[in-house]
């Protein structure tokens, strides 16, 4: 009999924040209480080093990791920590890791029902969402002493652009056997895309926090 593989939530909470100080703080109850809503995961995890979020872990009955201080700096990257989680709590390699970043507190329930149903496929390995760009790379420019074109073209029409995208953390998941395999931003080539026709709030500065609870109140 084929064993029922375990999905994961973990949530990356750093204390520090240079834009909106203690924005992790003010915006756990968002992704928590949409988390209560997910019937799949057989943990969650808040991976911090903030103690102040150790009450809202219990709260919700999720567990909480005192991340190391190696991997809760500016420059730590999501990988880094995926991988101290994975061996200090010694997670199994068929084990679904899902990511979710406190910042982007608007979640739908269907994205993440189509984001598992690619989890239960055979060949999944590793699955993230992707947005197009605001700007395309082939219309920005370099300004320095003399104004250049980042990306040397003479293309104005949109339609003869080539059609690019941006990689989003909004749907993350990846097998553990995978992790090693993935860059520093959770994905490779063999990563199973997942395209949004949508904007994605993200909460990074005071203004943004503003905004999205003045939009809430509507």
């Amino acid at each position: 009999m084929e064993k029922k593989i375990k999905h994961i939530a973990i949530i990356p909470a750093r204390k520090n924040s240079k834009g909106l100080k203690f924005k992790n703080r003010i915006l756990f109850n968002y992704t928590a209480k949409f988390l209560k809503k997910i019937k799949w995961f057989n943990q969650v995890i808040v991976a911090s080093d903030d103690k102040f979020l150790i009450n809202s872990t219990k709260k919700f009955k999720f567990n909480f990791y005192n991340r190391e201080k190696k991997n809760a700096k500016d420059d730590s990257s999501i990988k880094s920590l995926m991988q101290e989680l994975v061996e200090k709590l010694q997670i199994n390699k068929n084990c679904v890791l899902w990511l979710f970043y406190l910042t982007i507190p608007t979640k739908e329930k269907k994205d993440f029902i189509k984001l598992k149903n690619i989890t239960n496929k055979k060949n999944f390995t590793s699955a993230l969402s992707f947005v197009i760009p605001k700007s395309h790379p082939y219309d920005c420019w370099i300004i320095n002493k003399k104004i250049t074109k980042f990306i040397k073209n003479d293309i104005f029409r949109r339609q003869d652009k080539i059609k690019l995208y941006e990689h989003h953390h909004y749907l993350c998941a990846f097998k553990v056997s995978e992790l090693n395999k993935l860059n520093s931003e959770l994905l490779n080539s063999n990563t199973a895309p997942i395209i949004l026709k949508k904007d994605i709030i993200e909460i990074d500065t005071k203004m943004d926090l503003n905004n999205f609870l003045k939009n809430k109140k509507k």
